[in-house]
């Protein structure tokens, strides 16, 4: 039986083929600390923890530490992910689990809040609602959050710790809910906003990118304006808010999520993200005209991105409006094609 390499395993957690693909030929190629990397493209993406934990550690049984310090090590990583679901069923008398169901992080699309002296009690409730009420128009827009609660000394309920879990109550992310709980040399990224993950990407000024973030945010579209280094803030996106109206953002922080019902995400962009290269829909279709006038002339990426920067106006007294740009406005800057 052939052993299991930890690179081929690791990127089994990049669901987009053309991202994986990339990845696989800067991790043969690169001199990077990829431990570092493999360790956080397993530990943050959305899959179960049981799934995580052989992952983390063949990771650290084929890799060797950089530093002593590392705070990105697969083993401690790995023995997180275990204290994770060990929470489940370390409990003292009279824990409370509460139970949400969200959609675009608002809370109860499918059923109220439910709460249980039992954390599989919780699971089970979860499937016995998908037998109930079947299968739900908004099924990949669901998540749960499982928050654990514990008594004090004086006999009050305070918060301990958090699960999130995808549609079918499987275990994605974890946190504690205050330092005081903390194990020791617990690393505090198991739960997040999504712009932990800084890994190299196959894309260029103008692609037309699919940034897909579900079940925490809807599924769109952003174009890319500029290519930097491989740190958080070097893949710059153009995005459009709700109200049309566009502005940049840092793609590997998630930021084309803002402005929109409160969207957030525990999982970053990269793991899913494409070129897209099909019909958009009419709110994105101005992206299409931008696309076409940076690959007649790849510089006018950054051009964009700055003009953008230094015009974004928005009214502060108008709650639904946004930092940007108009699609006139931009039109009119760089002459481009109407849609």
């Amino acid at each position: 039986m052939l052993m299991k390499d930890y690179i081929d395993e690791t990127l089994k957690f990049i669901e987009s083929d053309e991202m994986r693909s990339y990845l696989h030929e800067c991790i043969v190629q690169s001199d990077w600390d990829w431990r570092t990397h493999c360790a956080e493209i397993v530990s943050f993406a959305p899959a179960s923890l049981e799934r995580k934990i052989p992952i983390l550690d063949l990771i650290a049984t084929q890799t060797q530490k950089v530093r002593d310090n590392d705070y990105h090590d697969p083993a401690v990583f790995a023995k997180g992910t275990r204290i994770a679901l060990k929470e489940r069923y370390s409990n003292p008398p009279c824990t409370m689990f509460w139970l949400r169901d969200w959609c675009y992080h608002e809370e109860g699309c499918v059923f109220d809040d439910a709460f249980f002296t039992d954390f599989d009690a919780a699971i089970r409730f979860i499937h016995d609602q998908q037998i109930k009420n079947g299968e739900p128009d908004d099924w990949e827009y669901l998540s749960h959050s499982v928050d654990k609660y514990i008594p004090d000394e004086d006999g009050r309920l305070v918060e301990y710790c958090t699960w999130i879990l995808n549609s079918t109550g499987e275990i994605w992310y974890f946190k504690y809910a205050n330092s005081k709980y903390k194990p020791e040399d617990w690393q505090d990224l198991f739960f997040y906003g999504g712009d932990h993950l800084y890994i190299p990407v196959p894309f260029k000024p103008g692609d037309i990118i699919t940034a897909d973030c579900r079940p925490f945010a809807r599924e769109r579209h952003v174009l890319i304006l500029e290519i930097g280094d491989h740190d958080c803030c070097g893949l710059q996106c153009l995005f459009i808010y709700p109200n049309g109206k566009m502005a940049t953002a840092s793609f590997k922080h998630n930021s084309f999520l803002r402005g929109s019902f409160l969207e957030g995400s525990h999982i970053s962009g990269l793991y899913r993200a494409t070129c897209y290269q099909g019909d958009l829909k009419s709110d994105e279709a101005l992206l299409s005209s931008i696309c076409n006038a940076i690959e007649a002339n790849p510089a006018l990426g950054s051009i964009i991105w700055k003009y953008i920067n230094e015009n974004k106006t928005y009214d502060k007294d108008d709650d639904n409006d946004y930092p940007g740009v108009t699609w006139k406005q931009l039109r009119n800057q760089f002459n481009l094609s109407e849609v």
